[in-house]
């Protein structure tokens, strides 16, 4: 259990500290670039720790999960983060960290609800009430003109699509976590967390690739941010501390 809230805390220090990176970068790139970048990155980076921590070959990365590790990991990566992160970056870009940060406290609201519902988990009257005082504090953010009013000064969208996308981003994650919660907690435990995370990221990098097929485009992600010494060390910090540290916790809580 001590375990479990020591890893719930280290998550939110990661991606607090994330939040914050990714706002300067959201506003630097474009969304579904930044979001292919910071996979493609991901990949290399953890892939790597991967290896040594669970002391595997790079085969064995692909080789050691069993089919429904596969199904159910790329299902949830997909989810999470090919739609999720997508969504989340466009809600940061418009709303800045601060407000996106809010609404990302839904998460755990829309974690519980899939829990429930596919996992058949429960909480207590603590963590109902917790979840009630939460949603109260998004309406007064919703409803708060001044808060309008700053947004569209900004000119990076209209208030009402950053919201859409904050929340859409929060479920998805929600979603998402218990997808791989199925695999990673309930087959045995067979891969690690950070195998499990990478596992995730790799997923999701590949739908992108195939839905820029799809639509014939062909942006580049990578030669930007190796470049430009300023996206290439944010893009760093946001997956040292979002998609290594971060979904690793995560997974772990």
């Amino acid at each position: 259990m001590s375990t479990g809230y020591l890893a719930a805390f280290a998550t939110l220090f990661c991606w607090t500290i994330s939040t914050f990176v990714l706002a300067r970068l959201s506003r630097l790139e474009n969304s579904h670039i930044l979001n292919k970048a910071v996979l493609f990155f991901s990949i290399i980076l953890l892939g790597f720790l991967v290896c040594i921590l669970d002391n595997l070959t790079p085969i064995e990365l692909f080789t050691l999960p069993t089919g429904s590790n596969w199904i159910w990991l790329s299902v949830s990566g997909i989810l999470g983060k090919s739609v999720g992160d997508f969504c989340g970056y466009k809600a940061i870009r418009i709303l800045g960290p601060r407000r996106r940060s809010m609404i990302t406290t839904l998460g755990p609201g829309f974690t519980w609800i899939f829990g429930l519902i596919i996992l058949y988990e429960k909480m207590n009257w603590i963590g109902v009430g917790a979840m009630m005082l939460t949603i109260f504090s998004i309406v007064l953010l919703i409803n708060n003109n001044a808060e309008k009013t700053e947004v569209k000064l900004e000119k990076y969208g209209l208030p009402l699509n950053g919201l859409l996308f904050g929340i859409a981003g929060a479920l998805l994650t929600g979603v998402a976590f218990i997808l791989a919660k199925m695999t990673i907690v309930e087959t045995g435990e067979n891969i690690s967390a950070f195998h499990g995370t990478w596992m995730r990221i790799i997923s999701a990098f590949l739908a992108l690739m195939v839905f820029d097929l799809v639509r014939r485009e062909n942006a580049g992600f990578v030669k930007q941010f190796i470049t430009d010494k300023e996206k290439g060390l944010l893009v760093f910090l946001t997956i040292l501390f979002g998609a290594i540290l971060g979904l690793s916790f995560s997974l772990i809580a």
